[in-house]
């Protein structure tokens, strides 16, 4: 079963464009095949639709992460199972 991960940007700033989501994941401990964000200016508009994305691509445990930027992704709580 595929394992995805949907970062959920709160803040309102902006991830680079270069940052690896996948690698961040998995450095933090958080299985993933497919990392989505959800942000007010990148990635989806809402969680529902990249859930929505990642189910469709296979993804049989999708978990999601409320995050922050201050340099880094900063995790602000730890990560919810949403399904699986």
């Amino acid at each position: 079963m595929k394992e995805g991960v949907i970062v959920y940007l709160v803040g309102g700033e902006e991830v680079p464009d270069n940052l690896d989501l996948k690698g961040w994941c998995q450095q933090s401990g958080l299985e993933a095949d497919r990392v989505e964000l959800v942000g007010a200016s990148q990635g989806f508009f809402d969680v529902e639709d990249a859930w929505y994305h990642l189910w469709t691509r296979g993804c049989g445990r999708i978990n999601l992460l409320v995050a922050r930027w201050q340099q880094r992704l900063c995790p602000v709580h730890p990560p919810v199972r949403l399904c699986g």
